[in-house]
């Protein structure tokens, strides 16, 4: 009886991840036919680009599930203020799964130097900003290299995922159990609602990544683990910006890592009736780029 039981709860559980494995990607494939991508196989909206030709730089770092088109608006707002801005695509971003599938926490972060390393040639400071995952993907390669940039802009940085969408346990933990449960599905569809990303939960105007493999989430707990103790080792002056209520990524986190580092110079704000993805609260970017831009060059 014991032995019929437990053939009959693997059957299930193999049933039940086949299922999932198909359904998604099923649903992957329809998506994807609906995705533009170049001859390169990046999406069409999703490419890295420069604006502005200051003598000083800033090296602009998306997040999770998004590419180089959430900076489309601050970008121009920040080049406004003589400052040359690079925006960056991280590997695998935009691109099919089974590229964004190979990418690592190391793979980001050396993209992020060379890109830094490239502005250094050729302009007299650079700054580098990011936004949720790229704020703390900048924050770690700085830590890692502190001759990198002179200085950090961060916007609503991840430190801890916000436990607003998983009140039960942590979301690393759901995304253990997924692993354990369901190993035939490697990739999981983003479920982020629109109204957690802006304000007024205005659609989204360009393509963002909908299917995250299991390496990315992987690679994102990892940065959040490379971060934690760090804060003392911070040596450039530091803007950070967040959002009271945010729930995408911890902001009580990012009050308790900021608190204990003790940088030559920082500034913090909390911008209020605003969504996590600052960037494109557009009618806030003027005069949070001023402000951004007054903080460099007194530096």
């Amino acid at each position: 009886m014991i032995v019929q039981l437990i053939v009959i709860a693997l059957s299930v559980w193999l049933a039940v991840n086949l299922v999932h494995a198909l359904w998604i990607g099923v649903r992957r494939r329809r998506w994807e036919r609906r995705i533009r991508r170049s001859d390169d196989g990046v999406a069409s909206d999703a490419a890295a680009f420069t604006c502005g030709t200051g003598r000083d730089a800033v090296l602009l770092v998306h997040g999770f599930a998004d590419t180089a088109a959430v900076f489309s608006g601050m970008a121009g707002a920040l080049a406004a203020h003589d400052l040359t801005c690079r925006v960056m695509r991280l590997p695998g971003a935009g691109e099919p799964l089974p590229v964004a599938a190979r990418q690592t926490l190391d793979g980001w972060l050396a993209a992020i130097r060379e890109e830094a390393v490239t502005l250094r040639r050729s302009h007299r400071r650079v700054w580098l900003a990011g936004h949720s995952m790229g704020g703390a993907l900048a924050l770690l390669a700085q830590l890692n290299d502190p001759a990198l940039a002179d200085g950090l802009v961060l916007f609503a940085p991840l430190f801890d995922v916000s436990p607003a969408r998983s009140p039960l346990v942590h979301p690393r933990i759901w995304f253990r159990i997924a692993q354990v449960l369901l190993p035939l599905s490697r990739t999981f569809e983003s479920c982020f609602p629109v109204n957690v990303l802006t304000a007024d939960g205005a659609a989204i105007a360009y393509q963002r990544d909908r299917f995250i493999p299991s390496a990315t989430y992987r690679g994102l707990f990892d940065l959040t683990d490379r971060l934690r103790g760090r804060a003392a080792e911070l040596r450039v002056p530091i803007f950070a910006v967040l959002v009271p209520g945010d729930r995408v990524v911890n902001t009580d986190a990012a009050h308790a890592w900021l608190a204990d580092c003790h940088p030559p110079q920082m500034h913090s704000e909390s911008l209020e009736a605003c969504g996590h993805a600052i960037p494109l609260e557009h009618q806030l970017l003027p005069d949070l780029c001023r402000r951004i831009a007054g903080f460099m060059q007194e530096e």
